[in-house]
């Protein structure tokens, strides 16, 4: 693998792990929390090591899988692992190396609007992959979008998180400025070694909000499942 062209914290940092450097740590840094340490053996991790949530939309995948975002491809492996005919859609040309390495059979390098001339059964994001989208006019683009990438009856499988309680004061109130954009976008950036990515906006959507846009856009919403930390699986089904 020819790291001196990698530009990308997150592609040095996986890079690193899977050369061998157990401890390679990168930093998350947001405009609405103070920087995050995370380790990268993380992203690498087994079935047996996912959190429940994670195991349990894997569990929903069915038919022809499409793995939106897969990043180091921890999920695609399993699918495969377990006969499904799974592909990683990747924009990161970094990790899509990275996941050829570890044994993804079917990685593709692109961008998801520029990927349309398949069809799938499910969409899998996980990770809350789905807040690539960034805002809601982001959320009803790709929504529109993927209705063209699913067969009939086909679902997308994704999670994300209500983080109101960021906001939360404490007399248990919450103190939203209003005249500002929707709460659940934040803004981000990576740093690993000196390295700093470029910054991005990511959407955390609560998940009546996300039924309300999945709804419009011709989906069945259903919440699947919830964890104590504001996590939530959801499944989308096309009408």
């Amino acid at each position: 693998m020819n790291k001196s062209r990698f530009q990308d914290p997150l592609e040095m940092a996986f890079s690193d792990y899977l050369s061998g450097d157990e401890s390679a740590t990168i930093v998350i840094n947001s405009n609405k929390t103070t920087p995050e340490e995370v380790a990268v053996e993380y992203f690498f991790r087994s079935f047996n090591e996912m959190p429940k949530l994670e195991q349990k939309a894997l569990s929903l995948c069915r038919g022809r899988v499409l793995d939106v975002g897969a990043g180091a491809g921890s999920h695609s492996l399993f699918l495969q692992q377990e006969g499904v005919d799974v592909k990683a859609l990747e924009i990161k040309q970094g990790l899509v190396e990275i996941m050829k390495i570890r044994g993804v059979n079917k990685v593709v390098h692109s961008d998801i609007y520029k990927f349309g001339n398949e069809t799938f059964d499910t969409l899998l994001l996980m990770m809350n992959g789905i807040g690539f989208t960034a805002n809601f006019k982001g959320l009803e683009e790709f929504l529109q979008h993927s209705r063209k990438l699913l067969n009939q009856g086909g679902q997308i499988i994704l999670d994300s998180s209500d983080i109101l309680y960021l906001y939360e004061e404490e007399d248990g109130s919450y103190l939203i400025d209003l005249n500002e954009n929707y709460y659940g976008q934040v803004e981000y950036y990576f740093e690993y070694k000196g390295m700093k990515g470029e910054k991005f906006n990511w959407l955390f959507i609560d998940f009546h909000q996300l039924m309300t846009f999945a709804e419009e856009a011709g989906f069945n919403c259903e919440l699947i499942f919830e964890d104590e930390h504001y996590n939530y699986l959801a499944q989308l089904t096309k009408r």
